[in-house]
């Protein structure tokens, strides 16, 4: 897994309160601030678009939660593949045990992630 923007998951989760965003697909995350709309973060070979038309699936990462909304091109067991492998990337090990929900279902629950990492 490619990470983009891993240097802003270990500062924003350690602050209290924050909230930040990613888009991801099989092969790359990228990580950004949460002021930024998902459809405006542009990398060439990721890309969250309007009307399910980018590659990529869009996340918001509040304390101990990853959401992500739902597009038409990713079953729950390929979202669940995807953060699987995020969560597991040592990069962003502060978030490795955050339970990931997609539209409100939970497919990794809270305390699976990166083996090393305390759980948050």
């Amino acid at each position: 897994m490619k990470l983009h923007g891993a240097e802003l998951v270990a500062v924003e989760s350690t602050s209290d309160g924050f909230f930040f965003k990613c888009i991801a697909n099989e092969s790359e995350v990228a990580f950004f601030s949460g002021a930024i709309q998902h459809r405006d973060l542009k990398i060439a070979s990721l890309s969250y678009e309007d009307d399910y038309r980018g590659n990529a699936v869009a996340g918001t990462i509040t304390k101990g939660v990853i959401d992500v909304r739902f597009h038409e091109k990713y079953s729950d067991e390929k979202i669940a593949k995807i953060f699987a492998s995020i969560l597991e990337s040592p990069e962003v090990a502060s978030i490795a045990g955050y339970c990931v929900r997609y539209q409100g279902r939970v497919l990794i629950p809270t305390g699976v992630g990166f083996k090393d990492s305390p759980a948050p």
